[in-house]
């Protein structure tokens, strides 16, 4: 039996729309993910999940 990996959750900058799997951590045999602590890019700290940024409303 073949095995597929899981897929990471995915977040997008509220800023400049720059996407990022997120940051997974182990806790007790299941994977957890959560958005980075700043955008590489322009510096923010603000994202929003990647299933919920065409529902997003930008300033």
């Amino acid at each position: 039996m073949s095995h597929t990996p899981e897929l990471p959750e995915r977040y997008v900058c509220d800023n400049c729309h720059s996407v990022y799997a997120g940051t997974v951590s182990h806790d007790g045999g299941t994977y957890h993910y959560s958005a980075p602590d700043e955008c590489a890019a322009c510096g923010s700290t603000e994202f929003v999940a990647f299933e919920q940024y065409v529902r997003h409303k930008t300033d």
